[in-house]
Formats: structure tokens, C-alpha cells, sequence
């Protein structure tokens, strides 16, 4: 096939909203592609296959940054990969487009590592085309909400709606927490406000723990997502054990109010606190797929594996 593998350009944007809705049968909205992909913390690549003036395949990226240790790796996040229904039995051909689209997006973009958390085929065909690693599970952690009021302790104080998020408590946060994170992506309030309060699609709830006496700034913070009988811990940073199980008490007692019936969050078993979430009550189960394509020779497969602190919010399609 004569195919063309280039950048995306302002006129295909019309024809990649197409594509998407033809591929996963919704709709991506002009104000969400432009949240994703324009108004991003750090950016963002877009690489389609074009063939006789059409968009045929689509391999769209988020740039992010990770931190661990005093470092910071530069990463990509692949998300609406999508190739034409027509041209799908050659979707993972060596000369297929996607294939060429996704080497084009690799060799054009400099990264440590790209992350993602497809589905388990798709996890399969990507170590086995694109150079990805194994895929491991993400664990996934899960407790019922308790029947009865849970009892808060009168030293802190719980904060919940985003006029109450402030950039600069936020920053702060994270700068104390950051050491304690394992490999993160980089959480600042710039990160904070733009994956949850600016997101144009989905409703996120923050919650803001600080000491009540002394006067010392977020103690604790969590971002979540109410469904219908779950919620759902997006993302979560506390700066000691207190904090934290404070936090985990005012999560239940919100999703008591709701009349939830369970709650959900990912966490890797090496980081240190996950020990205390089962403690609370929490049991794991298995996940969804993760896996990384390396392309810093310096980066082994197992740093990743096992020190990566991931999170729902991590997941482009949460």
C-alpha cells in the first residue's frame, strides 16, 4: 500500500474525530481533543497514516514527566490508537500502518520510556511488534464500605470542592511527598488541575486534609470519582501514616453518605503504604494490564516494574 506517515495537521483534526467514533463507536469531542492533546502539562505528539487523502490509522501520545530520587525521566503515554476498520488484518503487520505509524512516533519523539495500560491483546501485540516489555497486572485494591459511621479524629480537617484546591498548597505538597513516592509522574498542582478540575468530560472530587491546629498546609490529598454504587481513588499523596488513614476514614464516611457499596484504588505492592491499606481492610485483585517500551538503555525493565507508583488517574481512558 502507498501510504503516507506524517504529523498531524490542523485539517485532520475533523477526520480524526471521525476515525475515533468509527473505531470505538462514541463520540471525542472537539473540547476533549484539545484538552488531550493542546492543552496538555507537557505537550503531545500525533502521528496518522494516510492513504489516497484518507486518515486510515492514528497514534496519539501524551508527553508526561516522571520523577524518582532527585531524577526526571521524560515519557510518553500512547493513547487513541485507532487504524481503520478496512484496515484492520494488517493493523500489526510488520509494513502494516500502524506499525509504521508507531515507529515514526518513536524515532520522532525522545523519550526514556513510553507507559501504557491496554488491553490484554493489545499488551501481547505490543511486546511482540513494537519492542514493549512483558505486561504485568496493575493491583487493584478494594474494600466495602462499612455499615456505621467511622470516627475522625479532631486533629485535621477535611476540605472537598476545588475552590478549596489551591496551586500553591498543592505545590508545597508535593514537594514533601515526592521522595516518598517511588516513580511518579510528576503531581503538581499544574498536573492536578489539568487531568482532573480542567478535565472537559468526567467530574473528579478533591478532598483536602490540613492540620487543624497548627496551620501547616495539606496534610493529605486525594482526587475521586463517584459511579454508581463505587469510588473511585484516582490519585492520593499524604505526608505521613496519620494523614493517610485519616484520609482513607473521610473517603468511606463520603462514600457511607452516597450509599456507595465499595471502594477502589490502584497501588503498586512494593510502595511502602500499601501495607497499611490492607490493614484497613483492603483485599487485592487482579488488574489491568501495564507494560513499558524502553528506549534509555541505562532504564531495566524490573526499576519499572517494581517501583512505578501507579494510580487510576494514570489511565488516559479513566
Amino acid at each position: 500500500m502507498q501510504i503516507e506517515i506524517r504529523t498531524i495537521r490542523d485539517t485532520d483534526i475533523e477526520s480524526i474525530l471521525m476515525l475515533f467514533k468509527l473505531c470505538f463507536g462514541k463520540e471525542l469531542s472537539y473540547k476533549e481533543w484539545k484538552w488531550k492533546y493542546k492543552e496538555s502539562v507537557w505537550g503531545s505528539s500525533e502521528i496518522v497514516a494516510v492513504k489516497d487523502n484518507e486518515i486510515i490509522a492514528h497514534y496519539g501520545g501524551i508527553r508526561t514527566k516522571f520523577y524518582f530520587k532527585c531524577k526526571t525521566y521524560e515519557a510518553f503515554q500512547p493513547c487513541d490508537v485507532m487504524t481503520h476498520p478496512k484496515y484492520r488484518a494488517r493493523i500489526f503487520s510488520k509494513r502494516g500502518a500502524m506499525v509504521r505509524a508507531a515507529e515514526f512516533f518513536y524515532e520522532t519523539n525522545q523519550m526514556d520510556f513510553a507507559f501504557g495500560f491496554p488491553s490484554e491483546r493489545h499488551a501481547v501485540l505490543g511486546t511482540r511488534q513494537l519492542g514493549y516489555t512483558r505486561h504485568r497486572f496493575v493491583t487493584l485494591l478494594k474494600k466495602k464500605v462499612e455499615r456505621s459511621r467511622i470516627f475522625l479524629t479532631p486533629l485535621f480537617k477535611i476540605e472537598t470542592g476545588w475552590e478549596y484546591a489551591k496551586g500553591v498548597e498543592l505545590d508545597v505538597l508535593w514537594e514533601k511527598v515526592k521522595d516518598n513516592q517511588g516513580l511518579s509522574i510528576i503531581k503538581d498542582s499544574s498536573y492536578i488541575f489539568w487531568r482532573y478540575r480542567n478535565n472537559p468530560t468526567k467530574h473528579y472530587i478533591p478532598i483536602i486534609v490540613k492540620d487543624r491546629l497548627r496551620r501547616e498546609g495539606i496534610k493529605a490529598f486525594a482526587v475521586c470519582s463517584i459511579g454508581e454504587k463505587e469510588i473511585a481513588i484516582m490519585d492520593l499523596f499524604f505526608v505521613n501514616t496519620s494523614s493517610l488513614m485519616f484520609l482513607l476514614k473521610a473517603l468511606e464516611n463520603m462514600a457511607l453518605k452516597k450509599g456507595l457499596e465499595t471502594m477502589t484504588l490502584w497501588m503498586n505492592p512494593c510502595e511502602e503504604s500499601f501495607k497499611y491499606l490492607i490493614s484497613y481492610g483492603y483485599a487485592t485483585e487482579k488488574g489491568i494490564p501495564n507494560l513499558f517500551k524502553i528506549l534509555n538503555s541505562e532504564i531495566r525493565p524490573e526499576f519499572l516494574n517494581e517501583k512505578y507508583a501507579y494510580r487510576m488517574g494514570d489511565y488516559d481512558a479513566v
